[in-house]
């Protein structure tokens, strides 16, 4: 009888094991014979960094082809990128979406075409299970540990006089670092005044420019949180040039550029929240190779319950950690 029974738990693991591997596992998939086109919106720092790393990472894993191709702002010229895709023989497309608003026309354009897209989220319900997927940061978790960062250094303040600079208006990320920012500062249970709150469109010039408007109204603020280390940069250079002490201002952004990272350890500004884009290139272009060949992303690193995103964490850093992100 125990024979009989090791014999069984043998031809049942061994059945187990013949299953798994015929999922498969789509961290470990290649891009052979794949060919990618890439479409971004416009061209920043960020991106180009995200971009360097995707074509990194095409190449490592064996693709075909890795075309890059910049929109410069224009929906039109995204269509014609997409066409492009569709006419070439590629077989999926990487796309920064001009306008998120457009997600529906972009992908009618590229008809049978899996699509990733990247950097600016689409609306959920235009994602979809193994055809059109995100992958990128999630926005909120950025405004989340700004906020948990400010509550922890003024734990003992029960009223805040907080400046909020955002990037560009209706920006996916401006919108989801601002609102989850704002939320759990509310639900702190101290008095949040928020003293000023506008668009710079992630500019160090012009964050510069609104931030000395502000201080000619004599306001005082405790907090200044940016929705990007570039307009932290701006607040402050208007700092230094006003002789203001960073003691008495807490500055804060996000993306743990080389600059941000500097301010840090230079004690002028406390704390930003990296997003990865070697990170969000690699997983973007591993997500991009399952679908290109019609297999499921499960199994991929960071994937959501439901399929649809590829969260690549944000990272808390501050004085105490920024030699890490230099």
């Amino acid at each position: 009888m125990k024979k009989i029974i090791a014999l069984m738990m043998v031809f049942v693991l061994s059945i187990s094991m013949l299953a798994g591997c015929g999922g498969g596992n789509a961290e470990n998939e290649t891009a052979d014979g794949v060919k990618i086109l890439l479409t971004l919106s416009s061209n920043d720092t960020f991106r180009q960094n995200l971009v360097d790393a995707a074509e990194s990472t095409a190449k490592s894993l064996g693709a075909a082809s890795f075309d890059i191709r910049d929109s410069e702002g224009s929906l039109e010229n995204q269509l014609s990128h997409i066409r492009e895709a569709v006419s070439g023989g590629y077989d999926v497309i990487l796309c920064n979406p001009v306008d998120i608003d457009t997600t529906l026309q972009l992908q009618l354009e590229a008809g049978e075409l899996p699509i990733v897209f990247f950097n600016s989220c689409p609306a959920e319900e235009r994602l979809e299970k193994g055809k059109y997927v995100f992958a990128g940061s999630n926005e909120e978790d950025a405004g989340k540990y700004q906020a948990e960062y400010i509550l922890e250094k003024y734990k003992d303040k029960d009223t805040l006089n907080v400046a909020i600079f955002e990037g560009q208006k209706l920006h996916p990320a401006s919108l989801g670092r601002t609102n989850a920012l704002k939320s759990a500062l509310r639900k702190s249970g101290k008095t949040i005044n928020f003293v000023f709150d506008d668009y710079a469109d992630w500019d160090t010039e012009l964050a510069a420019k609104e931030f000395e408007t502000f201080l000619k109204t004599g306001q005082d603020v405790d907090v200044v949180a940016c929705n990007n280390d570039s307009m932290a940069l701006g607040v402050i250079q208007v700092c230094e040039e006003k002789n203001l002490d960073f003691k008495n201002i807490t500055i804060l952004g996000v993306d743990a550029t080389a600059d941000g990272c500097k301010a840090i350890e230079d004690g002028k500004m406390q704390f930003t929240v990296c997003q990865s884009a070697t990170g969000q290139g690699e997983y973007a272009v591993k997500a991009a190779a399952n679908l290109a060949k019609g297999k499921s992303l499960k199994g991929l690193n960071y994937l959501s319950g439901d399929e649809k995103y590829v969260w690549v964490p944000f990272e808390k850093v501050d004085s105490s950690n920024v030699k890490e992100y230099e």
